[in-house]
């Protein structure tokens, strides 16, 4: 018969362990990672404002050498919602 100890002991690691994340990191995010103080505070407050669309912060980015989308932008202003980034809020 089977080590059912050692397989109970190992099923009960795996129901404790963290999850691991799933699917691919935010693009704002790993941007904003890259970038120094000052320039992401400024791009944080941005994606904070309303009146700003996700388009032209797409843009913006993109004409600073940044490779994202439209809809990337407009996820991560969503994070912490269920349609939104893994970001924290």
């Amino acid at each position: 018969m089977a080590d059912t100890n050692g397989l109970i002991a190992a099923l009960a690691q795996l129901a404790e362990a963290p999850s691991a994340p799933r699917g691919p990191r935010c693009t704002v995010g790993i941007i904003l990672d890259e970038l120094d103080a000052s320039t992401e505070q400024k791009v944080r407050d941005v994606l904070d404002t309303p009146a700003i669309s996700s388009t032209q912060i797409a843009d913006t980015l993109i004409g600073s050498g940044h490779q994202v989308q439209a809809p990337a932008v407009a996820r991560h202003r969503r994070r912490g919602g269920s349609n939104g980034c893994r970001c924290p809020r």
